[in-house]
């Protein structure tokens, strides 16, 4: 992945965490989810990883810092609201 492929990954990774975040914990939108919400997101992580690395295998390079970001976004916000909240 190029510099710009890995600067476009994080920033989708904060834009997600941001708005995870925003939905899931903040309060200001709805009611604070569960701690088992963080569940389906890790599994949301590895889907959009799975993705990631199938754009490397299939030879569509462009489309892999987009899911290498929702993946990292999806997985950070997961593991950290688990040991966090």
């Amino acid at each position: 992945m190029t510099t710009r492929g890995k600067f476009l990954a994080v920033v989708v990774a904060c834009v997600i965490d941001g708005l995870l975040y925003l939905s899931l914990d903040s309060g200001l939108l709805a009611p604070r989810a569960e701690r088992l919400v963080s569940l389906p997101l890790l599994g949301l992580a590895a889907i959009f990883g799975a993705s990631a690395w199938a754009g490397t295998v299939a030879g569509r390079p462009e489309r892999v810092p987009l899911f290498a970001g929702l993946a990292g976004g999806v997985g950070l916000y997961a593991i950290v609201r688990v040991l966090a909240w």
